[in-house]
């Protein structure tokens, strides 16, 4: 059941990544299609997602991990989709990200099994497809870094934190 207002926690990348995944997106939208993806906030992989009562207690956690755990690479290897209605790029299997998740692990806005994946459109079934097509023609596997924590309010979009991962 999806929840009209919630808080997400999500792994962001570090900056040369967000380029990458820019471009990415970029190509996509010069399709035309305008997408139904958040936009306006770093492309990550979301950890969990919670009730907004919860805020106070995530806070002082995402500052405990971040002052506890170190950045780390993950490859981004393959474009994949959700149902043909939401276009990612999916990182290969990664234990320090498993790990990093298993703290956050909850599922409140939508009860979907975790599945880590960075979004880059959403759309109808057809500009899905188009989308995917049009991504696989330039996707190259890249190397990325997740470099901090942050936390968002969902929906409207509300950044509410944002830590670093020690170095």
């Amino acid at each position: 059941m999806k929840q009209d207002k919630f808080l997400t926690v999500f792994a962001v990348f570090d900056d040369a990544t967000q380029r990458a995944l820019k471009a990415f997106q970029d190509k996509v939208l010069s399709l035309g299609y305008k997408g139904t993806q958040t936009m306006g906030i770093p492309f990550h992989i979301s950890l969990g997602s919670f009730k907004v009562e919860d805020e106070r207690e995530l806070k002082a956690r995402i500052k405990e991990v971040c002052s506890q755990y170190g950045e780390f690479e993950i490859n981004l290897n393959k474009v994949n989709h959700f149902n043909n209605r939401v276009l990612f790029i999916e990182p290969e299997e990664n234990v320090k990200l498993r790990c990093l998740h298993n703290l956050f692990d909850n599922n409140f806005a939508d009860g979907f099994p975790w599945h880590a994946h960075a979004t880059i459109f959403c759309g109808d079934e057809e500009q899905v497809i188009n989308a995917k097509q049009c991504l696989n023609e330039i996707f190259k596997p890249l190397k990325a870094k997740i470099t901090g924590i942050q936390m968002g309010e969902f929906f409207p979009t509300r950044m509410i934190i944002e830590e670093k991962l020690c170095k």
